[in-house]
């Protein structure tokens, strides 16, 4: 019976109770401007609701340059090529955890990817 009632609210937990702070702009140093932020968190925090399902309170706690923006070009005054480095330090329940992101300037947007097999906890 026990187990049965752990089991219904691990799996109620996972789809409805889960609590991501979205509150922007981000503490610390990051250069992404505010919906460049949001749409990483869209991404990073199912990425860190992973290393603990049972956990439902993400925030990143910290951001910080790690490579400033290099191979840059510009064109008319406007950015249309160059990459920039940050980590960003999630908590999740009272653990954290440092999580690397590369931007990328495109000629019309800027791109992220998270690179979630490089995580250091």
């Amino acid at each position: 019976m026990f187990i049965s009632i752990l089991l219904v609210s691990f799996f109620f937990s996972k789809g409805v109770a889960s609590s991501y702070d979205m509150s922007l702009p981000l503490e610390g140093n990051s250069i992404a401007n505010d919906s460049l932020q949001f749409l990483v968190l869209k991404e990073l925090y199912p990425i860190t609701s992973k290393l603990n399902p049972l956990c439902i309170k993400h925030k990143v706690t910290n951001t910080q340059i790690v490579h400033y923006p290099y191979d840059v070009k510009k064109k008319n005054g406007k950015y249309v090529k160059g990459y920039w480095k940050e980590l960003w330090t999630v908590d999740y329940c009272g653990q954290k955890v440092q999580v690397p992101v590369t931007f990328q300037i495109n000629k019309n947007s800027t791109d992220f990817e998270i690179d979630d097999n490089l995580i250091l906890q």
